[in-house]
């Protein structure tokens, strides 16, 4: 299949379907979020609007890139959401790379949110609805980030049906200035594990769906059957 991998500046349309690629740390976190309990999360614009629509709705919770911040109950660090307890909870969430691809391509008729740790049931999904040619929204560097391309990449050629090695692309995805910044603590509101967990291939049995819900881009996770052994 003819994929497109593009970055958010090179977006132009909309596409028929999206693929939005946030390895490091968007949408391992979005992940992590739904398998601690989380029932939806909201994918806000801006801080301000998450804080807002936090506020606006009783039980809610906010999360956001870099450092703790008042108001936010979480950041974007999936070593330090996986012993939190959101069982039920919305969770509104707003980081620099991620949200602003799904928000980009919002009024796309099929929108799935991805990262390793989501990867295989993603491609499963996809090929599961005849999806065809997808675009590939890589958020990081412009489009350029490795880490999530190297995951693009892998989602589009496992959408064949075919076994695909997922180690050389695990491989780019941990050498890439993505990991050395989280590695080196360069970032903001981080734990040491965080790399590793971004790299954790398959670690979720569901895919994650972005649709308009209202006036809002609502993510949700939908369960992806395994392919029994032997069956492609």
């Amino acid at each position: 299949m003819d994929h497109q991998y593009v970055g958010i500046p090179e977006l132009t349309g909309v596409p028929r379907v999206a693929v939005v690629i946030d390895v490091m740390r968007a949408f391992t976190v979005a992940a992590w979020a739904f398998s601690r309990g989380v029932e939806r999360i909201v994918l806000a614009s801006t801080e301000s609007e998450a804080l807002a629509l936090k506020k606006s709705r009783s039980g809610w919770l906010a999360l956001k890139d870099g450092a703790p911040a008042a108001g936010f109950d979480a950041v974007n660090s999936p070593g330090l959401l996986r012993t939190c307890d959101f069982a039920g909870r919305t969770l509104v969430q707003k980081t620099r790379a991620g949200t602003v691809g799904a928000l980009a391509v919002a009024d796309a008729p099929l929108v799935l949110c991805a990262s390793f740790v989501v990867a295989g049931p993603t491609a499963r999904f996809l090929r599961a609805e005849g999806s065809g040619p997808v675009t590939f929204v890589v958020t990081g560097e412009g489009g350029r980030a490795d880490e999530d391309l190297a995951c693009a990449e892998y989602i589009g050629r496992s959408m064949a049906g075919v076994d695909v090695e997922a180690a050389p692309y695990l491989h780019r995805a941990r050498a890439s200035r993505a990991a050395a910044d989280l590695a080196g603590g360069l970032r903001s509101g981080y734990h040491p594990d965080d790399v590793d967990l971004c790299l954790e291939i398959d670690r979720f049995p569901f895919a994650m769906m972005a649709r308009q819900e209202e006036s809002l881009t609502v993510l949700r996770p939908v369960a992806v059957p395994e392919v029994p052994a032997g069956i492609r």
